[in-house]
C-alpha cells in the first residue's frame, strides 16, 4: 500500500467535501457514508484535520465540519501532513536509517525519482482539482 489506511481515509473525505457545493457543515455520518469510511475512523481523521486547521468542528444545531480555507488553497501534501503520512525524504526502501550518496541500496534511484514526482503530486494538487476533474454523470 502506498499510503496509510488514515491518509486515504483523510483524502476520500476532504475530496467528499469538495464535490459539495457548500464549505459546509458536513455531518460526520453523511461523510463516513459518502466517503466509505468506518465512523470509528472518521472521528479520529476529522479530529486530526481540524487540529492542523484544514477544518473547523461546529456543535449544536446547524453544527458540523467546516472547510477553512477555499478548495484552492488546501494540497494534497497538507492533507496527508495532518494525518501524519508525508512521504518521507530520507526513508530507505531497503530499511535503513539513511542512504548514504556513496555506497546507496539497490532500488535508491528509483524510489528517490518516484518520491519527487510522489511530493510534487501531493503539492500541486489541490481540493479544486478534485471538484474540477470530477466525472459528470448524467441522470
Amino acid at each position: 500500500m502506498l499510503l496509510a489506511q488514515t491518509a486515504e481515509y483523510a483524502l476520500r473525505v476532504m475530496a467528499e467535501m469538495a464535490v459539495q457545493r457548500s464549505r459546509g457543515p458536513f455531518r460526520a455520518r453523511d461523510l463516513a457514508k459518502k466517503a466509505h469510511v468506518p465512523p470509528a475512523f472518521l472521528s479520529k481523521v476529522m479530529r486530526q484535520l481540524v487540529k492542523a486547521g484544514l477544518l473547523e468542528a461546529r456543535h449544536g444545531r446547524g453544527g458540523g465540519f467546516f472547510l477553512t480555507r477555499p478548495l484552492s488553497k488546501i494540497s494534497f501534501a497538507e492533507i496527508l501532513a495532518a494525518v501524519g503520512s508525508e512521504f518521507e525524504s530520507n526513508r530507505c526502501l531497503f530499511g535503513w536509517k539513511k542512504c548514504p550518496k556513496k555506497n546507496p541500496c539497490l532500488l535508491h534511484n528509483q524510489w528517490k525519482g518516484m518520491k519527487g514526482r510522489l511530493l510534487r503530486w501531493a503539492k500541486e494538487t489541490t481540493l479544486k482539482d478534485v471538484r474540477q476533474d470530477r466525472p459528470r454523470i448524467s441522470t
